[in-house]
C-alpha cells in the first residue's frame, strides 16, 4: 500500500510526533507498505523517521493517495495532477477565525475529510454544511491506511 503524507514539517510538535511514532510503528509491522512524507519546511525531526521524507515539490505528480495535514498542504493538494485519492486530515481548526476565500479547501468535495475528533467534525458540519467522511484520533495510521484502502475499492 502506498500513501503520501503532506506536512508543514516533522519538527517538535504533537503532529510531527504522532506522524513519526505511528508511521514508524506501522512500517515495522507492515514492511511492504510505501509511506512517504513530504514537508514544506525542513526542520530537525522530533524523532527519527523510518520512512522517506522529501520536499513537498516532489509530491505534485505522485500517483498514489495523498493525505494533507494542514490548511497550507491541503491547498497545495488541490492542484496536484498525479493523485486521484485526496484526503485532508484536520489536526486542528487553524482556519476557524479567518475570512476564507471562495475556493477554500473545505468546500472542495474532491478532497475527503478526516477529522481528529467528533467535535472537529461537528464544527466543520456547522460552518461548511459538509459532512466529514471519517474521524481518526491522534493520527492513527492503521485506521488511515484502512480508510485509504477501502476508499480505493469504492
Amino acid at each position: 500500500m502506498k500513501l503520501g503524507l503532506l506536512v508543514d514539517n516533522l519538527g517538535a510538535s504533537q503532529l510531527g510526533y504522532y506522524v513519526c511514532k505511528n508511521t514508524n510503528a506501522y512500517l515495522e509491522q507492515n514492511p511492504q507498505a510505501d509511506i512517504r512524507c513530504y514537508y514544506e519546511s525542513f526542520e530537525k525531526t522530533c524523532m527519527t523517521p523510518n520512512f522517506s521524507t522529501s520536499n513537498i515539490i516532489e509530491a505534485w505528480d505522485q500517483k498514489g493517495p495523498i493525505l494533507a495535514t494542514t490548511e497550507s498542504t491541503a491547498q497545495k493538494l488541490k492542484n496536484f495532477v498525479g493523485t486521484k485519492q485526496r484526503f485532508y486530515y484536520l489536526w486542528n481548526l487553524e482556519w476557524y477565525n479567518k475570512v476564507l476565500p471562495e475556493d477554500y479547501v473545505l468546500w472542495d468535495s474532491s478532497i475527503k475529510l478526516i477529522c481528529r475528533s467528533y467535535v472537529h467534525a461537528q464544527v466543520v458540519r456547522n460552518n461548511f454544511n459538509r459532512e466529514v467522511d471519517y474521524v481518526v484520533d491522534n493520527f492513527d495510521i492503521e485506521e488511515i491506511m484502512e480508510i485509504v484502502n477501502n476508499d480505493r475499492n469504492e
